[in-house]
């Protein structure tokens, strides 16, 4: 078994975990370890592969899911410049 994506929320992990069983990878959802001290909004959720043979096949889907790795820092909008007559 391979980690291929964690991430605090939850909920993009369980995304992430149907693209691939869509795309016929089996994969398993974890806990990620607490470190002592740390404070329970600190956890995390890990998605593993269950077979190494799909590991490039499902990095290539969190690149096109934009997740993890592969997760775009978002854009600025562009501002329009002010009219000069109002």
């Amino acid at each position: 078994m391979k980690m291929v994506f964690f991430s605090s929320d939850g909920l993009e992990v369980e995304m992430v975990s149907r693209e691939l069983l869509a795309a016929h990878i089996p994969c398993a959802l974890m806990d990620g370890p607490l470190n002592e001290g740390t404070f329970p909004s600190a956890c995390y959720t890990e998605l593993w592969i269950q077979n190494d043979q799909d590991y490039h096949r499902a990095l290539m889907l969190c690149v096109e899911l934009g997740v993890g790795f592969a997760k775009r820092p978002p854009q600025p909008e562009l501002v329009q410049p002010a009219d000069e007559d109002g």
